[in-house]
């Protein structure tokens, strides 16, 4: 074998060997966050939504009749059946 391909095999090792430490180590470090509680935790499984405590408000409900057209139609109430 040549030198260059020994260099680059070490090489090809030693990259895919340092990224099978890392990923190894990301494993291990995600685990152990997930199992872990704080402050951070225990705060966020206390509070509530403010949400769900504030009265249903509908300002829309009690709305007056302002519209003059509605009243302006003296034909609205007629049905006529065209095919009779």
């Amino acid at each position: 074998m040549s030198n260059h391909f020994k260099t680059y095999l070490a090489m090809l090792i030693l990259v895919a060997l340092v990224l099978v430490v890392f990923l190894w180590r990301e494993s291990i470090r995600n685990k152990s966050s997930e199992t872990q509680g704080g402050l951070g935790s225990d705060l966020y499984q206390k509070t509530e939504n403010p949400a769900q405590n504030l009265p249903t408000v509908n300002p829309l409900k009690n709305k007056p009749e302002v519209n003059p057209l509605s009243e302006a139609n003296p034909f609205s109430g007629i049905k006529t059946n065209p095919f009779k």
